[in-house]
């Protein structure tokens, strides 16, 4: 099982985030990833980060960014967190809220085939 540690803070926080969960989280979560065969455990602490969606059998994150991920600086915010999260021997995954919400079963086969090959990974948008 890949490297995780937990911070009080951010334990605090990702339980904040599992009740308050955007739109496409609960989408995601509710009409595909409850039901899928591994599981998904939802707003994970990983050391400094708080990850969207994290299953540990298959060493996978799918992280979900919205239009907050578009913003001057984000990009390199979310590289290094990708990169952190990969050295802990993470797979991410990143998905746009937009590709949830308009190509909802493209992204649930995308999910699926990213759990059975290990090899799959990177950002992933439509838009």
């Amino acid at each position: 099982m890949p490297y995780t540690t937990y911070r009080p803070p951010a334990q605090s926080r990702a339980k904040s985030l599992r009740h308050n969960m955007t739109p496409s989280e609960r989408h995601l979560l509710y009409d595909f990833l409850k039901t899928y065969p591994v599981r998904f455990w939802k707003q994970r602490p990983i050391g400094p980060y708080i990850v969207d969606f994290l299953c540990y059998d298959a060493a996978l994150i799918v992280e979900l960014d919205g239009s907050s991920h578009d913003a001057a600086g984000q990009y390199d915010h979310d590289e290094r967190r990708t990169h952190y999260l990969q050295n802990h021997g993470f797979r991410v995954l990143r998905l746009g809220n937009y590709d949830v919400q308009k190509h909802f079963e493209e992204v649930c086969a995308l999910i699926d085939r990213a759990v059975k090959d290990r090899s799959i990974e990177g950002r992933f948008s439509s838009q």
